[in-house]
């Protein structure tokens, strides 16, 4: 057994007396070995919550596999029930099969195209752009007859659950949908670059003069208004807006709560 000895001098005593003990180097070796300590265990306790971040985030992505399979059972399950709706057309009204097939349809795209189902890449974009038109339709037509690519991209990767596209993919699929004569839609680029989903039929013309319309309906309309009357995203009504005034059609007043646009009078008519 070792016995451990300590030395006190009569200066240390003297010092311990005078009450200046604690600034001697006793006391401040003491201190810098807690403060180490202290260091040591937070440094401690951040790596146990990376470790216990890590094995959140590994049993999170083993738990998507299930989910997965889940997923895709549920989107087989739709198509069955979808097909025993069209053959049993007299059970159920029809605004209560629209409704039902609506909901169905939302679970997600039945077999999305991918690159490992395909023979070329040139197939591969061939079909991602018909599945892209099939899933577009119905929201262009809804959104004002106008949606941006952005929203159009979340739309499809939403529709198509786990698999995924990226957006040089989706960019390349429509393209390609203006080279099919029976698509609804078509894409289309705005004056300032901007591309958009637009229906068959739009002609820039026609929706500038809906627009002046609108605006000599109500006066005056900033860009918020209009995206809420038509229905589509602030960025593309102003963009709209703006294109109309560089053609002449509107004149802008700028005031503290933004831009509003009227009707061009030097236009119209004024006696």
């Amino acid at each position: 057994m070792h016995r451990c000895y300590i030395c006190i001098t009569s200066s240390d005593i003297a010092l311990v007396l005078s009450g200046e003990f604690e600034n001697s180097f006793y006391l401040q070796t003491n201190i810098e070995n807690m403060r180490r300590a202290g260091i040591i265990s937070i440094e401690r306790q951040l790596e146990a919550k990376r470790d216990q971040n890590s094995q959140s985030i590994s049993q999170a992505f083993q738990d998507l596999t299930p989910l997965i399979t889940m997923a895709k059972d549920m989107v087989s399950l739709a198509k069955q029930i979808t097909g025993e709706i069209s053959k049993k057309k007299g059970a159920i009204t029809e605004d209560e099969a629209v409704q039902l097939k609506a909901h169905l349809l939302s679970l997600g795209i039945e077999e999305p195209v991918t690159r490992e189902n395909v023979e070329s890449s040139s197939s591969y974009f061939s079909k991602l752009s018909e599945e892209c038109i099939a899933v577009l339709s119905d929201p262009v037509s809804k959104s004002g007859g106008m949606l941006t690519l952005f929203d159009a991209y979340v739309r499809v990767n939403r529709a198509r659950g786990f698999d995924l596209i990226s957006p040089s993919d989706f960019f390349r699929a429509c393209k390609l949908i203006n080279n099919s004569s029976t698509s609804p839609v078509r894409m289309v680029t705005l004056r300032s670059q901007l591309r958009v989903l637009v229906n068959k039929d739009y002609e820039p013309s026609k929706l500038k003069t809906v627009i002046v319309n609108l605006i000599e309906e109500n006066g005056s309309l900033t860009a918020e208004q209009l995206s809420q009357k038509r229905q589509i995203p602030m960025l593309l009504a102003k963009e709209l807006l703006l294109d109309a005034e560089d053609d002449g059609l509107l004149c802008r007043d700028e005031t503290i709560e933004g831009i509003c646009f009227f009707p061009n009078l030097f236009l119209t008519n004024i006696p």
